[in-house]
This record gives C-alpha cells, structure tokens and sequence, in this order.
C-alpha cells in the first residue's frame, strides 16, 4: 500500500499521540488509498477523512461521502472500517426506492456495506469524525490532526479531545516512500522525459511554441498521466515585448521556435497522483564552442555532485558540498548555479522541514527510500542559461537517478 505504517506509528510515537486524523486530500488518498475526482476540485474544505490510532490498528477508519462509496470497489482499501456522511442531497437521492437493480455494481457496493461500513450515515464529515473517534474510545484523547478547522470543529463536539497540529507529521511520515510509492513515480519519470524525446524531433525554426506542447500534453495524457501546467504543458522559456527569454516561467505560448534559441525543459505532471519534474536544456541548432564547453562543464560537475547524495546526511550538508563543486566550475559566474534539493511525492515540492517549508534554507535527513529531486540551474546569462533536474531514490549507499535521458544539452532543429 502507499501508506507507511511503521512509520506512521513510530510518529505518533515520538509525539506522544494517541491518533492522528487526515483531512487533506493527498493525506487521506495516502493512508487509505482512497480517492474521487471531487478531490481536484481544490476545496477549501475537507471531503473525507481517515482515523489512525496508535493502539487496536483493525480499526483504522475511513469516512467519506456516501456517494463516492463505489470508488472503494476499484481502489479497495486496506482499512477495516469505513464510515459515510451525507454531501449535499445526494444521500437523500439514493434512499428513494428504485424498482430497476444496478447488478452487478449495487449487488458489489451493499457486498461492501455489509463488510466494511459501520455506523449511521453522519450528515457531515464532523460529525462523521465525531462518531468515529468516540466508537474508538478517543473521545479524549491525544489526536493530531492535519486539517485545523476540521480540528477545531470536532473539538467543539468532543470538549475532551487533546488535539495538535500534526501537518508536519504527516509530510514526515511522507518523506520515506513504500514499494508501491517508488513504483508509481519510477513510472511518471518514465513518462516525463519520454515525452521530452517525442517532440524533440518537432522543434524546429519555424514551429509555434503551442504546437509542441500540446503534443507533449497529448503524449503525457496517452500514457495515463496528467500534467500539472497544462496551459503551457512546458514550463521555462517566454517572450516578454517580443524578446525571447529562456528561464521565464509565463503561460504564453504562441511564439515560435528560432535558430539559436536555447530551450529549457521543465515539465511538471503526475501519474497515480504521483508527481513527476524534470529538467533538460536543448540548443536549436549548432550550439557556440563556448556555449557547448559550459554546458558539458555544468553536466559533469552535476555527475560528481550526485554522489553527495546518501542517506544520514541532510539537505543543508548535501547542498554546502555541492555547492562547493558548483562555485568552482571554470564557467562565467558559476555562483549563478542553483542548487536545490526537493522531496517529491503526492507534492511535487515535499518539504519535510517545518511549517512554513518554503524560505531560504530549509533542513532535513536525507533517509533510506526517500525520493528527492536534485536541480542543478544554470541561471548565467553570459552565453545562455543551462538547466538540468532529475529525480532520485536515496538508497543504503548512495542514490539511484530514476532518469535513463543523459545529463547533457540536446540540439534541436
């Protein structure tokens, strides 16, 4: 299953929790498996809800609207016990007689009632969580919860209940990824720079940036995976008052490919709700000598660099060592080289630091299975920009690139 469970437990653990509740959709997905489109719609609030308690593990509990209850029939769950809750009217729909039956489907959902659903249906998901941690003796408990307003509520309810803050728990628990996690994004890296190597070949003076990218959607789309930039499909390179600029992240794309524009790769998107990014730089045409030389420069010193990466070492470390190794390539202003380091999971960006992840150094261990993405940006503007990014599983003694496509500029035209 994706969720670790071992992992889980010992959190809790450490914190001295009695449970910890997932309100957030990738955090309900992770621990249960379940999930419906509904989650896409980026609500503000909560539509379904898992209870993991530290003790009596058979009652793992998942809460969700009654009617994506058939969603469970093709994403089974590992967890014993399902509650429902009313969204809607949609319950009120399904409790009007109907003389035509939905065999097999309804014969498979009141199969499932019958094995997994315990409870009345709850009217909302508060009360729906509520009812779950009093039937589990939690009622006054120690509970962490990822979702604060959902927290908040079930508080005013159960007056007794000890509750935190467990976000950073949960992105914690995240961090070390179980078989079937690397599975899923050994598969969107797959997918990723396949889809680089289609519309390689349909880069040419001439062709309308658009023209590209929706190819690169389509291929993406054909294999089962979604991207998460779809307007552009492909992230850097914009003009901005007719000027042609390799690293800018705008949405237009109805300009069109030149001789001699470097073209920089940054493709978001996911499979399985696992997100997949890369980075690849391509030279439309013949590159400069001076231009080819930094680019090769950059590409093996990101080689060497890679063998920073190890578990039991942080990402401060890992980023002052290689660091170190960038500041010294022979290239103009290599002190232009971002170097960056980023979880990558359910979140494309999985910062595992601290409330709020997002700042100038954030720190955290490096551990066996966890899956990072290693950027080496080239941002020097002496020549042109050179970008490089892959993914990678942190293993016992050192780290494995998910990435088949070399490290090294592409020339396209």
């Amino acid at each position: 299953m994706l969720f670790n469970l071992d992992r889980a437990l010992a959190k809790m653990d450490a914190l001295g929790l009695d449970a910890l509740v997932a309100g957030v959709a990738r955090n309900v997905h992770y621990a249960s498996g379940f999930w419906t489109r509904n989650f896409e719609w980026g609500s503000q609030e909560a539509l379904a809800a898992v209870i993991i308690p530290r003790d009596a593990l058979q009652r793992a509990t998942l809460i969700v609207p009654e009617f994506a209850i058939g969603n469970l029939l093709e994403t089974p769950t590992w967890m014993p016990q399902v509650r429902v809750t009313e969204f809607l009217n949609t319950s009120l729909l399904a409790q009007i007689p109907e003389p035509v039956r939905l065999d097999p489907l309804q014969a498979d959902v009141e199969k499932l009632y019958g094995e997994k659903v315990v409870g009345e249906l709850a009217p909302n998901l508060v009360a729906g969580v509520v009812e779950a941690l009093r039937a589990l003796g939690l009622g006054s408990a120690r509970v962490g919860f990822d979702d604060l307003r959902l927290a908040t509520h079930v508080s005013r309810e159960l007056t007794g209940l000890h509750w935190s803050d467990a976000h950073d728990a949960w992105l914690d628990i995240r961090k070390v990824k179980t078989p079937e996690e690397i599975a899923l994004l050994r598969t969107g890296a797959s997918i990723n720079e396949d889809g680089l190597r289609e519309i390689l070949p349909l880069i040419t003076p001439g062709t309308v940036w658009r023209d590209v990218a929706g190819r690169f959607r389509e291929y993406a789309q054909s294999r089962g995976a979604n991207l998460l930039a779809a307007r552009k499909a492909l992230q850097f390179g914009a003009e901005y008052n007719g000027v042609y600029f390799p690293d800018l992240m705008f949405a237009d794309s109805s300009w069109t490919v030149r001789e001699g524009q470097t073209i920089i790769f940054e493709s978001w998107g996911e499979y399985g709700n696992y997100a997949f990014d890369m980075s690849r730089t391509a030279h439309v045409g013949e590159p400069s000598a001076e231009y080819a030389r930094i680019c090769r420069t950059v590409s093996e010193t990101h080689i060497e660099a890679e063998k920073c990466l190890r578990a039991g070492i942080t990402t401060h470390q890992a980023w002052q060592e290689i660091s170190r190794i960038a500041y010294a390539m022979d290239i103009p202003t290599p002190k232009k080289t971002l170097v960056f380091i980023h979880s990558i999971g359910l979140d494309i960006i999985e910062m595992p630091s601290g409330y709020p992840a997002f700042g100038r150094v954030k720190d955290w261990e490096l551990e066996e299975n966890t899956v990072i993405n290693f950027e080496y940006l080239y941002f020097g503007h002496s020549v042109s920009p050179y970008h490089l990014e892959s993914t990678y599983l942190i293993g016992k003694n050192g780290a494995e690139c998910l990435h088949t496509m070399p490290h090294r500029l592409f020339q396209a035209g």
